[in-house]
């Protein structure tokens, strides 16, 4: 194709000279109207091979055959040629005869190293000068057929030479272009796998050291520096030092390691500390493999190591917190056991099983759950209770009855969970089992001793209450009848709606934690409240005995044991009543009178105002006494005593001192003329018209009064003066009062006590 591609143009240039060989004959135009038509079919071939050629894939198996054809046209051409222009001049005829074995020998260049193709050319033409030859009127035609074989035969042989060497010299094209092509191929294999070696080695999380162990040169990875954090590589290369930078308790063990691998060939797997850019130690894990020599010594030595920091701290957590799982299933009294879907157990916690249930592990793994129950604890009861967790729904603190190894009763809790495999079936349930039997017979015996107390707590005489909180947590009968309500009103009450006033029990929580300081109980005598809509609408006196109980500050418990003293308080009431009153009216005694009197007088004296002490004597009760008789003298006294208090104010005092003869107290008095009106009052109050015999008497009172703290700064001196007083209005006639001073001729306040005057 090749040659082919410009030989066309040698074939252009024999086709004109043929042409011009008929200059002189009228065959002129036609022979170059033919060597137009082969200058085309010349020009055709050459167009062809040079698209073959330009094609990247080469010529295609069927561009031979089409390469055949152009060879045959040509010959046809040129035959053509031969027959149809015959020259008339032997020396025209001879010059065109040597063109065309120009030609035949030509068609040597474009066809030659093919020979059939050149054959495809030539025997056309050849045939067509065979004709002309014959056809010819020349001398010594068959020396020139003689010739014009000679001259084909050797250019035949120097086709066929032609066709081996250039057979031979593809051969060693193809063959050199081959080797060419496959040495490219390879070395572009290795850049490629050199490239991908060196992106392998940057992608990896491995680091990777290269070093030559007879010169010495090393090569790291961008990864390896990474890794020891090194972002400088050339002062990495320049200092670094892996024999340095291993942690000095793993220095000789990692160096021996390395030792053994390059000298023996021992395998290097370590997991080692280096220290990094910042001075901080990495756990890594180092490999190591080495190249050989044809004797076997090392004389490369490669090593990737990968940081296992993290997965070293999390080993050691993990193996701190395996450690601490088994230390806590070791002392923990519960047994922690699982099972499979089939209920088969799987794990025991060992010593949990010995001590519980005095199997060893070995015993119970692989026997099922319920092997261990109790006769009483049915199958039945079991599926009821537990089936829930093998259909993937936990179980927790459900009781179970069981049997120990040596046929013990144990009464068990049991919490269960389930747990799942990958596609969410039931993989396997886990759970624990408390022993509660110590529990379960605290229980027993805790419930016999609280039916016993209940009833204890019931039949009680006394009120007793459980207080939590400041609130009536439980209380019996007793205290709901001593309260004239009922035990359910007592529920969740305040305690403090108990006793009659909330001063009263802010007293009784002060006393009773002094008294827990002291680890006693605290006594208090309280009035109890009625509350509304009870029973009796009367107080109750009771002995309140209270006693902290527990530690809880914020929830302060205590118990209240409440005795209804009313009848001892009434009974001591009366006595009281009778000691300090009279028994005739009612009224103050002297004592009760004395007692009274110095308290509301040191009153007076700290407000600073007027008291008045008056002494009042019946005028005529001895002879109505005498006519009447006692009886009715005492029915008189009352009558007078009751009109009497009933003149007074509420705060003011009146006693019987003894016989017809009383004492008024007045605390607080504006002036004299205020203790003036009241004694008329007083007077007034104790007249009374009787009929004795014949004759209408009246009976009055005289009345002394003795003011402070002018007459005395003491009742035993103001009782003195307003009796004199009182003898003065009797020897005065009676019925009137007097002042122990007379009011115009003495002043009202004396000068001592400092600090007093009138109100």
């Amino acid at each position: 194709m090749e040659t082919g591609h410009y030989s066309w143009i040698g074939n252009v240039v024999l086709a004109v000279l043929f042409a011009f060989v008929h200059w002189r004959d009228q065959q002129v135009p036609d022979a170059f109207y033919w060597c137009g038509g082969l200058a085309v079919l010349l020009l055709s071939r050459g167009l062809f091979c040079g698209r073959m050629l330009g094609d990247p894939s080469g010529p295609r198996p069927a561009a031979r055959l089409v390469y055949a054809g152009f060879a045959a046209a040509e010959g046809l051409a040129w035959a053509a040629a031969l027959v149809l222009f015959r020259a008339a001049d032997p020396a025209a005829f001879l010059l065109q005869f040597a063109l065309t074995l120009g030609v035949a020998i030509g068609m040597l260049t474009p066809f030659g190293s093919m020979p059939l193709l050149w054959l495809a050319g030539v025997l056309p033409l050849a045939s067509g000068q065979v004709f002309s030859l014959q056809a010819s009127n020349i001398p010594y035609v068959d020396l020139a057929l003689m010739s014009w074989a000679a001259l084909l035969g050797l250019a035949g042989y120097a086709g066929a030479k032609l066709h081996l060497g250039v057979k031979e010299t593809l051969t060693l094209q193809i063959e050199s272009e081959s080797a060419a092509n496959t040495q490219g191929q390879a070395l572009a294999d290795l850049n490629s796998s050199q490239e991908q070696l060196r992106l392998a080695l940057d992608a990896i999380d491995a680091g990777v050291a290269d070093t030559n162990v007879v010169t010495g040169e090393r090569f790291f990875s961008v990864r390896f520096t990474e890794i020891l954090g090194y972002t400088d590589r050339a002062a990495f290369l320049r200092d670094y030092s892996f024999s340095e930078s291993l942690h000095p308790e793993d220095r000789a063990r990692v160096l021996a390691a390395r030792r053994a691998h390059l000298e023996q060939g021992s395998p290097f797997r370590r997991e080692f500390r280096v220290r990094n850019a910042q001075g901080d130690y990495i756990w890594v894990q180092a490999r190591g493999e080495s190249l050989r020599d044809a004797r076997g010594q090392a004389v490369r030595f490669v090593m990737s190591i990968v940081d296992i920091t993290k997965r070293r701290e999390a080993e050691f957590k993990l193996v701190t917190s395996e450690r601490r799982y088994r230390a806590l299933v070791d002392a923990t009294p519960s047994l922690i056991w699982t099972c499979d879907r089939a209920g088969k157990i799987t794990l025991v916690s060992g010593r949990a099983c010995r001590m519980i249930y005095g199997y060893e592990p070995r015993q119970v793994i692989g026997r099922h759950v319920t092997a261990f129950n109790a006769p009483e604890f049915t199958k039945r009861m079991f599926l009821r209770r537990f089936m829930s967790v093998f259909r993937g729904r936990p179980v927790f603190d459900v009781e179970a009855i069981q049997e120990t190894r040596d046929g013990k009763i144990l009464h068990v809790t049991v919490s269960a969970i389930p747990t799942f495999d990958p596609d969410g079936e039931l993989d396997s349930v886990l759970g624990v089992c408390t022993d509660i039997t110590s529990q379960k017979r605290r229980e027993r015996e805790l419930a016999v001793a609280l039916r016993n107390q209940q009833v204890i707590f019931d039949a009680a005489g006394e009120g007793i209450a459980f207080v939590q909180a400041g609130k009536i947590e439980s209380a019996n009968g007793a205290l709901a009848k001593m309260l004239g309500v009922s035990r359910s009103w007592l529920d969740d009450r305040p305690a403090v709606e108990m006793v009659a006033t909330a001063a009263d029990w802010q007293k009784i929580l002060e006393v009773t934690r002094a008294a827990a300081q002291r680890g006693e109980s605290a006594n208090h005598e309280v009035m109890l409240r009625a509350p509304e809509g009870a029973a009796s609408s009367s107080g109750v006196w009771a002995q309140l005995t209270a006693r902290v109980v527990g530690d809880d500050d914020e929830a302060e418990a205590m118990i209240l044991v409440l005795t209804d003293i009313t009848p001892l308080k009434q009974r001591e009431e009366k006595a009281w009543h009778q000691a300090n009153h009279d028994e005739l009216t009612g009224l103050p005694n002297r004592r009760l009178l004395v007692e009274n009197a110095r308290r509301l007088l040191s009153v007076a004296m700290r407000r600073e105002r007027l008291a008045a002490v008056m002494v009042l004597d019946l005028d005529g009760f001895k002879e109505v006494n005498d006519a009447f008789g006692h009886a009715y003298g005492d029915a008189m006294l009352r009558r007078v005593s009751m009109r009497m208090s009933m003149a007074l104010r509420e705060y003011d005092l009146l006693a019987r001192t003894g016989g017809d003869e009383f004492v008024i107290l007045l605390p607080e008095v504006d002036d004299l003329e205020g203790a003036r009106t009241v004694a008329e009052k007083l007077i007034a109050a104790a007249s009374e018209d009787l009929e004795i015999g014949d004759r209408l008497s009246h009976m009055s009172a005289s009345v002394g009064i003795a003011v402070f703290p002018r007459d005395g700064q003491d009742f035993d001196s103001l009782l003195r003066q307003a009796d004199a007083a009182m003898y003065a209005s009797k020897q005065a006639g009676k019925n009137r009062c007097t002042f122990a001073s007379s009011p115009e001729t003495e002043p009202l306040m004396p000068a001592t006590p400092p600090g007093l005057r009138p109100h």
